[in-house]
């Protein structure tokens, strides 16, 4: 019988609990611990990750914390500390294989992310999200649920694209319509 793996997810609100579900639901890891600072039943606070111990246990880990500029600083403390940042596509995400994700990126159900785009580190390209071509999003970007970013768009580190909204080309941008 294989070993149980384990994962490290810090954050144990909205976000964090669904993450937890879509690694066990999809037989990616059989247990989950969490780190939280005010959540009840978790191995401990968000200060904890550095244990040495928590890390045998858990080689892998995500920060689920809605917070862009947060989670990216929590990514790099689990880096530093060692652990190692998996990307998650959900079986029923859909990436181009063209496409770069970077370390700790989570891409949830039903989202679609097209050929040649490169996501940073850290970002949630949530449910139903629309990721066009040749998109660049930096570090710690979250694409809401059904937000839609067009072709070539490019959104800086820790940017929000909300639910419904459309983040236009550049070029719809300088001529006011697709080209």
């Amino acid at each position: 019988m294989a070993a149980e793996k384990n994962v490290l997810i810090l954050g144990r609100g909205g976000f964090g609990t669904e993450l937890a579900e879509l690694l066990t639901g999809t037989g990616l890891y059989q247990k989950v611990y969490f780190l939280d600072d005010g959540a009840p039943d978790c191995a401990g606070r968000l200060d904890d990750l550095e244990r040495p111990a928590l890390r045998a246990l858990c080689p892998d880990a995500f920060a689920a914390v809605g917070n862009n500029a947060l989670r990216l600083d929590l990514l790099r403390r689990l880096r530093e500390a060692g652990y190692n940042l998996p990307v998650f596509v959900h079986p029923r995400a859909f990436v181009c294989p063209s496409a770069q994700l970077g370390e700790g990126t989570v891409v949830l159900p039903l989202c679609w992310v097209g050929a040649r785009t490169v996501a940073g580190m850290g970002c949630i390209l949530n449910a139903g999200a629309s990721i066009d071509h040749d998109v660049v999003l930096g570090d710690g970007v979250h694409a809401a649920p059904g937000a839609i970013i067009k072709a070539g768009a490019k959104l800086e580190s820790c940017a929000k694209a909300d639910s419904g909204q459309v983040i236009r080309s550049p070029w719809e941008l300088k001529t006011g319509g697709p080209r």
